[in-house]
C-alpha cells in the first residue's frame, strides 16, 4: 500500500504526464467510466464508478487510506486500510441512482455465521439526485451473503421451489428496508482511529 507521501508523488507525476500517456496509465475499467456514450450500459458503468469514488472519498475523509481496485477483481472494488496500515479490508460497492433496489446475484450466497474479524464488506450507495448527498449502508460480507440466501430461499418456497419466469436466473434484488440496521455504519470497518 502506498504511503500518503508516495501517493501524492505519483499523483503529481501523473499530472505532469502528457494527456495521451496519462490516459494510458488509467485502467480500461476506469476509462470506460468516463466514456461519453448514450448506451444504458455506459450509464450503468458510470453510476458504478461514481459509487466507488464516493466511497473512496468518504473513507479517506474519515482517516483511512483507500483506493479503487484498478482492474477486474471479482468481489473487490476498493482496498482500504487504517492509518497504521495494520488492518486491510476489501470492499464490494453496489450503487444505485434513483430506482428502488440494488442489483446483485444469488451466486455465492449461503447460510453464514457471523465472523468476529471480518475483512470483507459491501457498501451500498444511493447516489440520489444532484441536489442530495449520497447515502451509504456498510454491511459485513458474511451478513449480506446470508441475507441473500435466506431471502431467496423464502422466495422459492413461496413459489413452489422454482423461480417463476426464468428458473435459471441468478439475479437478486436488494431493497433498502433490508439494510436499515447498516445505514452509515462506517465504524464496523475497523479502520478508523
Amino acid at each position: 500500500m502506498l504511503s500518503p507521501n508516495n501517493r501524492l508523488q505519483a499523483t503529481r507525476r501523473l499530472r505532469r504526464t502528457p494527456e495521451p500517456e496519462r490516459w494510458a496509465a488509467v485502467s480500461q475499467q476506469h476509462r470506460e467510466c468516463f466514456a461519453v456514450a448514450g448506451s444504458r450500459g455506459a450509464r450503468n458503468q458510470q453510476v458504478a464508478c461514481a459509487g466507488e469514488y464516493f466511497v473512496v472519498a468518504e473513507l479517506n475523509k474519515r482517516g483511512a487510506f483507500a483506493v479503487p481496485f484498478a482492474g477486474n477483481m471479482p468481489g473487490i472494488d476498493i482496498i482500504a486500510c487504517n492509518s497504521e496500515e495494520c488492518r486491510t479490508i476489501h470492499i464490494q460497492v453496489k450503487t444505485r441512482r434513483g430506482g428502488k433496489n440494488w442489483h446483485s446475484s444469488i451466486v455465492g450466497s449461503q447460510p453464514t455465521a457471523p465472523k468476529d474479524d471480518e475483512h470483507n464488506f459491501w457498501v451500498f450507495v444511493d447516489l440520489g439526485d444532484v441536489q442530495t448527498s449520497p447515502r451509504y449502508w456498510i454491511v459485513p460480507e458474511w451478513w449480506i451473503r446470508d441475507d441473500i440466501y435466506q431471502v431467496h430461499q423464502a422466495y422459492l418456497k413461496k413459489h413452489g421451489g422454482i423461480r417463476p419466469g426464468n428458473p435459471d436466473s441468478t439475479h437478486h434484488s436488494i431493497d433498502e428496508s433490508r439494510l436499515e440496521q447498516w445505514k452509515d455504519r462506517w465504524d464496523i470497518l475497523g479502520i478508523f482511529d
